[in-house]
C-alpha cells in the first residue's frame, strides 16, 4: 500500500522517503553498536572481552600491563588500542591509525628503534603485506587509514628482513581509485 502522508509532497520526495527512513534505521543501529571508544578508564578487561569480543591482538606491555587491540584491517580504517594496567583495568583507548600516530615513526627511525614487533604493538596487523621489484628484501606493510581525517589512504612502512622499519610514506588506497581510465 503507497505511503499515505496528510500533506502534499513532491512524487519524487515521497518516493525517497522509504530509502531515507532505512537509511536512518541503519545509522542509528550502527551508533548503538559498542565500540572501544565507549570504553571508560577503569574498567576490568572482563569487560571490555565481554562487550568487545576477542582483540585480534594482545601485546604486553612494559610495567606489567597489556594492550588489546581490536582492528579494522585489512579492508577498514581504525585499529583501537586497549591498554590495560597490571590490576586488569582500562587505562586509555586509543585510535593507532592516525596521520599523527604514523608520523610517531619519525622518532627513532634513523636508529633502528622501529621493528616489525613495535609496528604490531603500536598499530596492530596490516591490511596487507607485499613486496616489490625494486627492493625484494623488504615487506611493506600497508594500513589502511584515512590521511588527515579526509583521505582515504593506505601507510606503506618498509620492513628489512631482520625486522627493522627502513622508511614509511602515505599514498593513495587504490581500492578506492576509478577502476577505468576516464570513467570509461
Amino acid at each position: 500500500m503507497p505511503l499515505s502522508l496528510p500533506w502534499s509532497l513532491p512524487m519524487s520526495f515521497r518516493a525517497g522517503l522509504p530509502r531515507t527512513a532505512l537509511i536512518i534505521g541503519v545509522a542509528a543501529l550502527l551508533g548503538a553498536c559498542a565500540s572501544p571508544a565507549s570504553i571508560p578508564p577503569g574498567t576490568t578487561e572482563a569487560e571490555v572481552v565481554r562487550q568487545m569480543g576477542t582483540p585480534n591482538v594482545e601485546r604486553d606491555l612494559p610495567g606489567g600491563g597489556k594492550r588489546l587491540i581490536y582492528s579494522g584491517q585489512p579492508m577498514g580504517q581504525f585499529a583501537w588500542l586497549t591498554d590495560i594496567d597490571a590490576s586488569g583495568r582500562v587505562v586509555s583507548t586509543t585510535q593507532a591509525l592516525t596521520s599523527e600516530r604514523f608520523n610517531m615513526i619519525n622518532d627513532g627511525l634513523a636508529e633502528g628503534r622501529w621493528t616489525r614487533d613495535r609496528l604490531l604493538l603500536e598499530f596492530g596487523p596490516p591490511a596487507e603485506i607485499t613486496r616489490v621489484a625494486m627492493q625484494p628484501d623488504q615487506a611493506i606493510w600497508g594500513y589502511r587509514f584515512r590521511q588527515d581525517g579526509v583521505w582515504n589512504s593506505l601507510m606503506y612502512v618498509y620492513v628489512a628482513p631482520d625486522g627493522r622499519v627502513t622508511r614509511f610514506h602515505p599514498g593513495p588506497d587504490p581500492r578506492y581509485e576509478r577502476l577505468h581510465f576516464m570513467g570509461m
